[in-house]
């Protein structure tokens, strides 16, 4: 048997080999970032962010990521503090929060229009029936809120013509209404398929009027934006291939809201399901300016500091035509 010397370059040129080898592998199989997001509202607005959870389109990206439910009064101090690095809000609570000093940006909108439907007690169903009843909202700066202003305009009201009453979560305000503890509110599916059920009245539809709106969208902070571009790209990314699996897969989005929101009847669930993918969702989740002024618009009566916000200082576009890229 003939034996083999190994010259000490060749030895040396071997090492260098299995250390490098052994560094990609560790490279590949390096823990995934972790960070925290939080949602404002238990509604289908945010079935993407669960869907990029359930479906693994977070982890595909090298991202760990916790996702929580907390109201908006406690998501924007979270993420502007650091406690939480990306926060699901509407509009106008981002624009409430930008008037008051946080510097967030809009990354991602989740649904761009104001689709609510102002839903009342039969016997308050009319504008003069309503003055001087209880409408439920879930706090004075949300969506629900800056939409109820413009349904109540509509229907030549006032917002002093009526009691806009704070309910906390839109779950509240659905059950409120239901119970008759409240004269009217505004909601949307699943809870409008009970409510045309339970004989309530739908007074005003702004699904038809295609309103721009950021009724439900992804939010970072500027600063942590420029300190970890690759990481919100990589969450506006699993958002994006969520969003085309809630369009494209009835079955694995209608199976979400059961499980995350508790609907279990086939009619609710496809009757939610048709009215966000057939009337709501946009063809891309692309923040833009318009949807953020219409938002702005309807809090500037009550809200003086956000007259002078500029929308579009207040959106990243870049990160979803990134995604829509791949």
């Amino acid at each position: 048997m003939t034996s083999r010397v190994q010259s000490p370059l060749f030895a040396s040129l071997i090492a260098v080999i299995v250390l490098t080898a052994g560094g990609t592998r560790g490279a590949a199989a390096a823990d995934p970032t972790k960070l925290e997001l939080s949602y404002s509202q238990k509604t289908v607005d945010f079935l993407p962010v669960l869907v990029a959870t359930d479906a693994g389109y977070f982890k595909q990206h090298g991202l760990d990521v916790n996702v929580r439910y907390l109201p908006a009064e406690e998501g924007i101090p979270a993420v502007i503090s650091g406690q939480e690095q990306i926060v699901g809000i509407g509009g106008a609570d981002g624009a409430s929060a930008d008037a008051a000093g946080a510097q967030i940006k809009l990354v991602v909108t989740l649904t761009p229009i104001y689709f609510f439907q102002l839903w009342a007690q039969p016997k308050y169903a009319s504008a003069t029936a309503l003055k001087g009843q209880r409408v439920g909202i879930t706090s004075s700066t949300g969506s629900l809120y800056a939409a109820t202003l413009l349904t109540l305009q509509k229907l030549g009201l006032k917002p002093a013509d009526v009691v806009l009453t704070p309910l906390g979560g839109v779950v509240n305000v659905n059950s409120s209404l239901m119970a008759g503890s409240v004269a009217a509110a505004l909601s949307h599916p699943p809870a409008t398929y009970k409510f045309q059920r339970a004989g309530l009245v739908d007074l005003v539809d702004m699904t038809q009027d295609h309103i721009p709106s950021v009724n439900a969208g992804i939010w970072a902070t500027q600063s942590y934006i420029d300190a970890h571009r690759d990481v919100v790209q990589g969450v506006v990314d699993a958002i994006v291939e969520a969003l085309k699996r809630e369009k494209s897969d009835r079955a694995f989005a209608e199976a979400e809201m059961t499980k995350f929101f508790g609907v279990k009847d086939k009619g609710e669930l496809d009757f939610t399901y048709d009215f966000y993918v057939n009337h709501v969702l946009a063809p891309k989740p692309l923040p833009e300016a318009a949807q953020l002024q219409s938002n702005i618009d309807a809090l500037a009566s009550s809200n003086s500091k956000v007259k002078g916000l500029d929308p579009a200082e207040m959106v990243d576009q870049s990160f979803v035509k990134a995604a829509e890229t791949q």
